[in-house]
């Protein structure tokens, strides 16, 4: 089995996070914690999972709310992606989801389920996460990108491979 990747702008977002939250002392505690320094982190290199894992578990540490937090702020903050995005609607977005994921991690699947005339889409995840935080983290990715293209609605994780579940299921509902 290939050892499963992820780009680094994933991690160099968390990092933002975690600075914004708890200031240069959390990051440099986080740092510490996952035996990194941040200038090894390149935005399109490709990094083991398990790092991303031991930065979850950091974050998780100080609350889980924290986790569901950063996956929002990860995904609004993408540098001038960000900035382009708030110019598409949701579904555009969704539309480009599965690329998009395939192009930053090389291991799972993402499949969007949604028609064209519903303001409803349903995502799938089958062996993207394997820790109940990366599951949280994308609930929070999912309303982040609904925020950047200023969509009004909610995001539900209906199902959780993590505890048991075939794969995750997300429910994006907006008006």
């Amino acid at each position: 089995m290939t050892e499963r990747k992820l780009k680094g702008g994933v991690l160099l977002g968390y990092m933002d996070f975690i600075s914004r939250q708890w200031g240069r002392e959390g990051l440099d505690e986080c740092l510490r914690a996952v035996q990194m320094k941040r200038e090894d982190l390149e935005p399109d290199r490709f990094y083991s999972l398990i790092l991303d894992e031991k930065i979850m578990k950091w974050i998780s540490s100080r609350g889980m709310e924290y986790v569901k937090k950063s996956g929002n702020h990860t995904v609004k903050n993408l540098g001038s992606l960000a900035y382009l995005v708030r110019f598409v609607n949701i579904k555009h977005l969704l539309k480009r989801a599965k690329d998009n994921y395939a192009d930053t991690f090389n291991f799972g699947e993402v499949s969007i389920m949604s028609d064209e005339f519903s303001k409803r889409a349903i995502v799938i995840m089958k062996d993207c996460n394997f820790i109940a935080e990366s599951s949280l983290a994308w609930e929070g990715a999912f309303e982040g990108m609904m925020e950047v293209t200023r969509t009004k609605g909610t995001v539900k994780m209906n199902k959780c491979q993590v505890k048991g579940d075939e794969y995750d299921e997300f429910l994006l509902d907006w008006e």
